[in-house]
């Protein structure tokens, strides 16, 4: 058994590589593996992983890459929230966690081309769950995030 080649093996270990390599902030998720052939009682010649890794800022990333030791098959660097959105939740709620979202929304765009931007993530009740049904805010929590969205919209109008 030793001498056989299982690329699904290989991919394991190289799944607990990316693993070890991570350190906070930074992250690394392999979530999507294809094995070729795919059959139960073949085994696996091929195995094809992807790595999903963020980090907070670009040397951060480039760090991250060469110690998990791939080529990404695309890049989108990170971007830092700013202006008036990010001012007001500051103002209105000092104590809230500053995070860095790895996930790549629209924000990261707009920030991109300058726009004043910055994300509210409003907690979840239910372990952290999040984009599903079983997500769950306080009403508190909501009423607070519209209240922060209505500043910060009435603030950039006030400057526009």
């Amino acid at each position: 058994m030793s001498a056989r080649a299982d690329a699904l093996v290989a991919a394991a270990r190289f799944v607990l590589h990316v693993r070890a390599c991570v350190q906070e902030p930074a992250m690394a998720t392999v979530g999507a593996i294809e094995v070729e052939p795919n059959a139960m009682n073949v085994v696996p010649a091929r195995v094809t992983v992807a790595v999903d890794a963020r980090a907070p800022d670009a040397a951060a990333l480039d760090e991250l890459i060469a110690a998990i030791g791939f080529s990404p098959g695309s890049r989108i660097d990170p971007v830092a929230m700013s202006g008036a959105p990010f001012e007001v939740v500051g103002e209105l709620l000092p104590e809230a966690p500053r995070l860095v979202s790895g996930a790549g929304h629209d924000a990261m765009v707009l920030a991109s081309a300058g726009v004043p931007t910055a994300m509210l993530f409003v907690r979840s009740l239910n372990g952290g769950a999040s984009h599903c049904p079983e997500e769950l805010s306080s009403e508190e929590d909501v009423a607070l995030a519209v209240d922060v969205l209505t500043r910060a919209v009435e603030r950039l109008v006030a400057v526009g």
